[in-house]
């Protein structure tokens, strides 16, 4: 693969296929020791270890800003108790509003 200056590779995929690689080869190696006591005692020095690491790690995007006039934080009166809770002060204030 030639690269230029400002031609880069695609990271977070070489990163998944090179992990993918060496976790295969080691889980091979250690098929192959697996009944060997000596080479099982080895095991570690054997199965391979790479550098699998290109580029930055990807990150998460930064926090968005919100708009003018909203309320931070967990939106409560969207969960279904409180849907259920008004509907119902609905239902009674319907019923209220009939008989009056």
């Amino acid at each position: 693969m030639s690269r230029t200056t400002d031609e880069l590779p695609d990271a977070f995929g070489h990163r998944k296929r090179s992990r993918r690689q060496v976790r295969h080869a080691a889980r091979m190696q250690l098929h192959q020791v697996a009944f060997d006591a000596e080479a099982l005692e080895d095991a570690d020095l054997r199965c391979p270890t790479g550098r699998h690491d290109l580029g930055r790690h990807t990150s998460p995007p930064p926090a968005k800003t919100s708009k003018p006039g909203r309320r931070p934080g967990f939106k409560v009166w969207k969960t279904p108790f409180w849907k259920r809770r008004r509907s119902l002060w609905a239902e009674r204030n319907n019923a209220e509003r009939r008989l009056a």
